[in-house]
């Protein structure tokens, strides 16, 4: 194979790769890819991890510091 055959390979692909992802961008997003791969992810974590997942203790921390000032406020106007 000649060079300037491989650099013309090259150049159509690197054309062809720029056409792909410009019929990408004018398409949008495809609502059942988005659902296929949330449905992977979601298989993939229960084979990896069981199902399901166990709880982050970071978010856990996290979510209870958000909560603090909420349940003051609650308790300010007499909330339960």
């Amino acid at each position: 194979m000649r060079a300037e055959d491989l650099l013309r390979w090259v150049e159509s692909r690197r054309a062809a790769e720029a056409r792909e992802r410009l019929e990408t961008r004018n398409a949008g997003p495809s609502s059942s890819a988005a659902i296929q791969s949330a449905l992977a992810l979601v298989d993939l974590t229960g084979r990896l991890h069981g199902w399901p997942p166990p709880e982050d203790p970071v978010t856990l921390r996290e979510d209870a510091l958000a909560r603090e000032p909420w349940a003051r406020v609650r308790a300010n106007f007499g909330k339960p």
